[in-house]
């Protein structure tokens, strides 16, 4: 049938009426429609047009060859159309990476939604708390907790990140609630670290300005505990071990149900474990991220909104 840009000024000749008509349509010249519709009629072997000065219009054969080509251009579009939908479509294996604890407590029961809304992507997700090189092991996406992202990725801000000093109701009645930061000292602290923690928890106060205190406990207890697992501290803060300072997408449903109770509410931790006060998806840079990258950040935005999830009432 010839080719597909012949047929198609064919078509707007006869649509139009005319060749500079047809031009028009096309955004090209009269002479260029002129050409392609000569070669097309010595390609098929037959004359399609009835050419006076005045008008143009189809031969019986022009008239055949006009509705086939109309279906055929239709049928290109569609196609055109379709694989650029395909192209766009979220598809395809999607790497993801996050914080043990984050991930178990939070964002797994999220996958569930994102899976069934997103059927062609196959989610493996790693948890993992050291540092994850994206280019060197093959990450499309992590989620990661830090008040500063590395340099020479992209960064997309999801959620901010509340810490709050507690303890359960059964320890804060038999070892009693601290009223300054400086009464902390004499509690048992239970620490976020491994083989080494801070000996000292840094706190600010909108009013009050900043207080350091010592975190090694007081003589009352002559045992402690550092972990390197926010779910380990919040498991041992429940049991009623000591006070504990831990971020409200591991405690938020205890402190609503009262399993465990706020410290100092007015003092925020400042350093240490709180410095993870962002949450942000972390990429690697290109000119258009992935529909599937595109798709899991859209996701994360929407399920954040202003307040997170953990820390509505």
């Amino acid at each position: 049938m010839g080719r597909l840009e012949d047929l198609q000024a064919f078509a707007r000749v006869v649509d139009a009426r005319s060749f500079s008509g047809a031009a028009r349509l096309l955004g090209t010249t009269k002479s260029a429609i002129s050409k392609q519709v000569v070669r097309l009629e010595d390609q098929l072997g037959t004359r399609l047009l009835h050419r006076t000065t005045r008008s143009v219009s189809p031969t019986a054969e022009g008239r055949a060859v006009h509705d086939r080509a109309l279906r055929l251009l239709d049928e290109a579009q569609a196609l055109e159309t379709e694989l650029a939908g395909r192209r766009d479509e979220p598809r395809g294996v999607l790497r993801l990476s996050v914080s043990t604890a984050f991930g178990n407590l939070q964002f797994t029961a999220l996958m569930a939604e994102f899976c069934a809304r997103h059927p062609q992507i196959d989610v493996v997700l790693g948890l993992n708390d050291r540092y994850v090189d994206l280019a060197e092991e093959g990450f499309d996406v992590v989620l990661r907790l830090t008040h500063k992202p590395s340099d020479g990725l992209v960064a997309r801000r999801l959620a901010a990140i509340r810490f709050v000093l507690c303890a359960s109701p059964a320890y804060l009645a038999a070892q009693g609630e601290p009223q300054t930061v400086a009464d902390i000292a004499g509690h048992r602290c239970l620490r976020f670290g491994y083989l080494q923690s801070p000996d000292r928890w840094r706190f600010r106060h909108a009013e009050q300005g900043e207080a350091e205190v010592e975190t090694r406990g007081s003589l009352r207890f002559e045992s402690g505990l550092t972990a390197n697992s926010s779910e380990s501290l919040r498991v041992a803060a429940l049991a009623g071990m000591g006070l504990a300072v831990l971020p409200t997408y591991a405690i938020g449903a205890d402190l609503r149900a009262g399993r465990l109770r706020a410290v100092l509410p007015g003092w925020q931790q400042v350093g240490g474990l709180a410095d993870a006060h962002t949450l942000y998806a972390v990429y690697l840079p290109s000119r258009h991220p992935a529909p599937k990258v595109r798709a899991l950040i859209d996701f994360m935005l929407e399920k954040m909104g202003d307040v997170p999830p953990w820390d509505r009432d």
